[in-house]
């Protein structure tokens, strides 16, 4: 039942955030690649168990009116926040309730996803258990459950300066006061230590890390003494004792294998289906992963776990990919070289594959079915390629590149296409959750399900104003009138249409924009 007593979380509250890896369309997309039949995110239902002030669940209920959200948290100060969020961008369809994991029974009812971020470390057994029973009776038929938790082998690393901290501050009751000497302690520590050994570099290692940390992450992640790790294996047997499977990683891109050595993708691929999950656990071996998001199903599914290019025709595709040349012709010999927001590259000297990379770029942040974007990236070769036989194999070719791109996260593939605007209009208007969120001084997220951080005042206040009333003429008015107490920064131009535009498209870049 419900506790009525206070949380730690009610004395710091742990920030909210939109987790990507979370959202329902994302998760969609690897259970339809695995061959599920998912409940598209824009009609489903979905749970957050430990939604905390709903910064994930909240943009996930803005964007999907037709669906409906339901969030739980123990500690009763994040939900009326929460709630508090939920009144100021006017939802309907999101519930946020101050409940206990055990509070959940079937009476419920079936959700077709649920997701718990950052929970499963941090709770007893028992709650662990009571987790592992909601994900097996309140899941759809082809629902799919998210859990996150800390794994080893990369949190042996981490459980050393735990250890030390967690010692140091044994007595201490004061949230501040534990925080202030856990970074103390183990700057002292790892100072101290030898720099030349093994422990000397892991120490001063995690201390760069611990460094980084916002403080209530710090308090409640690694200063929370009953935080458990585990090896993926063992999540997974434990959730086959609850009738669930593991159906894959929360991030696709744990399935390319191009970064390792020959030798070890030989062994790697050699992994038969049944031993889907032992492949995997490898891999965190060898990479050593300290986190894990894992995706469960009902064990009664018969997945597909062969992924071929073929699977593309079922998905909207996306990517920031942009020619380095921006004169590049896709029709021109040689090899071209696209670059993605993240930094990645991307080459290849197939016309075809240039071609689609193009129209992908010029369409971003927005996305484009696999068919009409061979149809476009066909209709920018010049000559044509062929007979019907031979533009069959140039879209193979292509259709490898692709998929090749979507597994190493250099395209992103989605069942439905996000609302997002890939131009600005005349009339351009941004969600009402970033204008909202923008208005508090908020972490602002977009309609990719991240976090967007706008430091430039102007553009903060230009987004409070972008609400589909103004045009571009309106908007250097109005902008002018809101700034007028900011000061102009050295490297600020005059607030014209010109610099009002550039704004906009970086807005739009952001995916802030609806269409």
């Amino acid at each position: 039942m419900t506790q009525a007593g206070a949380t730690p979380y009610d004395d710091i509250s742990y920030p909210g955030h939109p987790y990507e890896t979370t959202h329902p369309d994302r998760l969609a997309t690897i259970g339809t690649l695995f061959g599920m039949n998912p409940v598209p995110a824009s009609r489903c239902r979905v749970l957050e168990l430990g939604c905390g002030i709903g910064g994930n669940l909240i943009p996930m209920a803005y964007q999907y009116a037709d669906s409906t959200f339901t969030g739980i948290d123990l500690s009763r100060t994040a939900i009326e926040t929460g709630l508090a969020n939920v009144a100021s961008v006017g939802l309907e369809n999101i519930s946020l309730r101050h409940a206990d994991i055990a509070d959940v029974t079937e009476a419920w009812g079936q959700f077709d996803y649920i997701v718990a971020h950052g929970v499963y470390s941090w709770v007893p057994p028992a709650v662990r258990q009571a987790m592992l029973a909601i994900f097996s009776k309140n899941l759809s038929p082809q629902g799919i459950a998210y859990v996150s938790y800390n794994a080893h082998p990369g949190s042996h690393l981490r459980d050393l300066v735990r250890d030390i901290m967690n010692f140091h501050v044994r007595d201490l009751k004061e949230p501040k006061q534990r925080i202030g000497q856990a970074r103390a302690i183990l700057k002292f520590v790892s100072e101290s230590s030898d720099a030349n050994t093994v422990h000397g570099a892991v120490l001063r290692d995690q201390f760069a890390r611990v460094l980084k940390m916002h403080d209530e992450v710090l308090f409640h992640d690694d200063l929370n003494v009953g935080s458990t790790p585990f090896l993926l294996h063992q999540v997974v047997a434990d959730a086959q004792q609850h009738g669930l499977q593991y159906l894959c990683d929360a991030s696709l891109s744990r399935r390319d294998l191009s970064k390792y050595s020959g030798a070890a993708r030989e062994v790697l691929e050699r992994f038969p289906d049944d031993e889907f999950m032992a492949r995997d656990q490898f891999q965190d071996f060898i990479d050593g992963h300290g986190f894990r998001r894992t995706l469960l199903c009902h064990g009664n599914i018969a997945l597909r776990r062969k992924l071929e290019p073929a699977l593309l025709k079922h998905f909207y595709l996306a990517s920031s990919a942009r020619p380095v040349d921006p004169a590049m012709d896709p029709n021109a010999t040689g090899i071209a070289e696209f670059k993605i927001e993240s930094g990645a590259s991307l080459a290849t000297d197939h016309r075809l594959s240039k071609a689609a990379l193009l129209e992908l770029g010029r369409q971003w942040p927005g996305a484009i079915a696999y068919d009409d974007l061979i149809a476009r990236a066909s209709a920018r070769i010049a000559p044509p390629m062929g007979s019907a036989g031979e533009h069959e194999e140039h879209v193979e070719a292509a259709r490898h590149a692709l998929f090749t791109g979507a597994l190493r996260g250099h395209l992103e593939l989605h069942t439905e296409p996000p609302a997002v605007a890939a131009s600005v209009s005349g009339r351009p208007e941004a969600s009402r959750l970033a204008r909202t969120q923008a208005e508090r001084r908020q972490l602002i997220t977009n309609l990719q399900h991240t976090g967007v951080l706008l430091e430039d005042e102007r553009v903060r206040r230009l987004l409070m104003l972008v609400d589909g009333t103004r045009d571009l003429d309106a908007l250097v008015a109005d902008l002018k009138a809101a700034t007028a107490d900011v000061p102009p920064g050295p490297d600020d131009k005059p607030i014209d249409r010109a610099s009002v535009e550039t704004h906009l498209k970086f807005l739009a870049g952001l995916a802030l924009l609806v269409r």
